[in-house]
């Protein structure tokens, strides 16, 4: 399980063109923290670490028939209306899964939002793929004193679902 999770980088930075890109965090069965419970709890993304541009590009990878690109935010730098530089497109991994296991998963994310836990994102105009996730984050003094549990709420995913164009990731800190 680890080494599959290694094999699609998600142990490592993607290398962005901006300061302050988080690390990974992925544990490993050599790590003093591992435990019995630790295998599970990873497979539901607890005991990992990932920022949000990691997750969406693993996401942007299905989208993409499965081809994993590294993130760029400059398509290219123009001067007095001239291009004189092109940023390419960088590709990280060429095949993230089979393609038998890229139908299945794009058919998976496609129902989340056709009758899963975003059906409140559907509509008429274009078809959505993605997944919702809730994570604790962690505890806060509540105004009477006593602690309560943060939580962190997010949807990820691509559209349209069955020609995407699109990719992106919505996070929410503590919702209401």
């Amino acid at each position: 399980f680890v080494e599959k999770i290694c094999e699609l980088r998600l142990n490592r930075k993607l290398g962005l063109e901006i300061h302050g890109e988080g690390e990974p965090l992925i544990k490993d069965p050599a790590d003093k923290s591992w435990s019995g419970i630790s295998l599970p709890w990873m497979s539901i993304g607890y005991e990992v670490k990932l920022t949000p541009m990691q997750i969406l590009t693993l996401y942007n990878a299905v989208a993409n028939n499965g081809i994993m690109v590294k993130p760029h935010f400059v398509k290219g730098i123009m001067e007095n209306e001239k291009v004189v530089e092109t940023k390419n497109t960088e590709i990280l991994n060429p095949a993230i899964c089979s393609k038998e296991t890229l139908t299945k998963l794009r058919k998976m994310l496609e129902g989340v939002v056709l009758n899963g836990t975003a059906t409140n994102i559907k509509n008429d105009n274009y078809s959505i793929a993605g997944k919702t996730g809730t994570a604790q984050t962690n505890y806060s003094k509540s105004k009477k004193g006593t602690e309560k549990m943060k939580y962190q709420a997010s949807f990820v995913g691509y559209f349209p679902a069955d020609k995407p164009k699109f990719s992106c990731i919505v996070v929410i800190n503590n919702p209401s």
